[in-house]
């Protein structure tokens, strides 16, 4: 951290403040892209908001992982909005730099922009249904116009249906005992 914000003889440490925890995006953020969060702002030391260098390759041997997951997790905390790809980079760049990121909550040490904090406007996609009905329900279960009368009577298909319409008990074993504690005499 800048030595404004340094603290004299203790450690760096990361905070987290509580409305980003609260967020959903922040609920909804998987472990591995939590990690990567603590990563990038781990290099932010309150000078740099826009010149973070973390690249895909260096996030995967920090956290030992494979780089497709390191790249995915990076592209998560961006499409929540935790992050912003302020430059790129590629394997055609001769002087081998480094993606820069700048964390939203922050303002951007470059440009001098306010925090966006895109992550507190983030919502989950609402899944739609293919269909109106239920979809919990089996379609057999909807109705016989959907298939044949026969195949719902398989015992592998459709719901168990009574053997035959008399009831199998007698109704003074459904109300043997009574709140007294005498038996009825039907």
């Amino acid at each position: 951290m800048s030595s404004k914000y340094r603290r004299k003889g203790k450690a760096k440490f990361i905070m987290i403040d509580s409305y980003v925890k609260r967020s959903a995006a922040w609920k909804a953020l998987t472990p591995i892209e939590r990690a990567a969060y603590l990563e990038v702002k781990w290099r932010y030391d309150g000078l740099n908001n826009g010149r973070i260098g973390l690249g895909c390759r260096e996030l995967a041997e920090e956290l030992n992982m494979s780089r497709n997951t390191a790249d995915r997790a990076l592209d998560g905390l961006v499409s929540k909005g935790f992050i912003v790809k302020t430059k790129a980079s590629a394997f055609s760049v001769k002087n081998r730099a480094v993606t820069e990121w700048r964390l939203t909550e922050y303002s951007c040490d470059i440009t001098k922009d306010l925090p966006s904090k895109e992550f507190t406007r983030w919502e989950p996609e609402k899944k739609t249904q293919s269909h109106p009905r239920d979809t919990q329900s089996h379609p057999r279960d909807r109705g016989p116009s959907t298939s044949a009368r026969n195949n719902l009577d398989s015992p592998t298909h459709g719901t168990a249906r009574a053997v035959s319409a008399v009831s199998q008990s007698h109704p003074r074993d459904t109300y043997r005992y009574t709140i007294g504690g005498t038996t009825d005499a039907a």
